[in-house]
């Protein structure tokens, strides 16, 4: 049984440097024979040296399934993350859109003109009013204009809106997107 152990093992060995026979050096055949010589003297070894490349391979096919798994997922999470990221952008463009802004749009647009006036000066408010909103309450609106991070310049913004005839004109407190309504700009002055 050992000689045909050994025999087999001879004729898988040549048939292999048979075949690789062209693109082997000397020193490669030569160290090949040796090896050959060695698994003869001792096929225990031989049975060991298989049975570990045995168990490497299959560890290497059970890495490369898990590898692909892994590609897979990434590949189907980076399609969801271009379509979120596409989503988004579509919303963000739509949201741009709607920013109120002081600059006019090409085309032709309208606007109100609330007056015409030589000493009253209300270019240093510009930047601050860039959002006019209604409020519902009680069944009726109430309009705001712009806001201000300096309650001064709100109280001066008030008094040239009362120049201008809007007698109602007065300044309000909004903490974190809630009105104060116990708020009085005067009061607070007078502080």
């Amino acid at each position: 049984m050992l000689k045909f152990f050994c025999t087999l093992l001879t004729l898988t060995l040549l048939s292999t440097l048979n075949v690789n026979a062209q693109v082997l050096t000397r020193k490669e055949k030569k160290a090949i024979k040796k090896e050959i010589k060695s698994y003869k003297k001792d096929p225990v070894k031989w049975v060991n040296m298989k049975d570990r490349h045995e168990d490497e391979v299959v560890n290497l096919k059970a890495t490369i399934e898990m590898l692909k798994a892994r590609l897979e997922a990434e590949t189907k999470e980076k399609q969801e993350l271009a379509e979120k990221l596409a989503a988004l952008e579509a919303q963000y463009i739509s949201l741009k859109k709607t920013i109120p802004s002081t600059q006019l749009p090409e085309g032709t647009v309208y606007q109100v003109q609330m007056g015409y006036y030589q000493y009253l000066d209300l270019l240093s408010f510009n930047e601050k009013l860039k959002t006019i909103k209604a409020e519902e309450v009680d069944g009726a609106k109430r309009y705001v204009i712009g806001y201000f991070p300096n309650m001064m310049d709100a109280l001066q913004f008030s008094n040239d809106m009362k120049k201008l005839g809007i007698s109602d004109a007065f300044v309000t407190q909004y903490i974190d997107g809630k009105r104060n309504i116990e708020f009085d700009a005067l009061e607070e002055i007078a502080k």
